[in-house]
């Protein structure tokens, strides 16, 4: 049976499962925090990679950190502006449909979406840390 990766995520675990995780509305804070959710708590526990598709209508939120590996973020159409902090400021990375980015291990990043698009991320999600942009 085929999978929406906008409402069921993929944890790719390094034994070859691909374990469902079904996105709730405290998805995100679950594994920022200290999950209770089984499938959360077995996300924040792995060394695999959390595979999903986002809609992105505006920019994001939030800042996030991935401490656990590299991130790979594919942008399937629209653009975007990754913003990644560095030691120097803030990097601005412009993506168009069709590019990918490695958003390197241990750094904190967040998205200006300035029109609808549609990104792909393969996430480290060990130890994933959020906070407020």
């Amino acid at each position: 049976m085929p999978i929406d990766l906008r409402k069921t995520y993929l944890l790719l675990e390094n034994n070859g499962e691909a374990f469902k995780l079904p996105v709730t509305d405290d998805f995100w804070q679950q594994l920022s925090g200290t999950p209770t959710v089984p499938g959360i708590k077995r996300l924040a526990e792995s060394d695999g990679r959390m595979l999903a598709t986002y809609e992105m209508k505006e920019d994001w939120d939030h800042w996030e950190m991935h401490p656990g590996g590299d991130e790979v973020l594919i942008l399937v159409s629209g653009r975007m502006t990754l913003v990644l902090e560095e030691g120097s400021g803030e990097r601005l990375v412009e993506m168009t449909a069709g590019q990918t980015f490695v958003v390197p291990k241990g750094v904190w990043h967040t998205g200006k979406v300035p029109e609808p698009s549609t990104l792909i991320g393969i996430t480290a999600g060990k130890g994933t840390e959020h906070r407020p942009a």
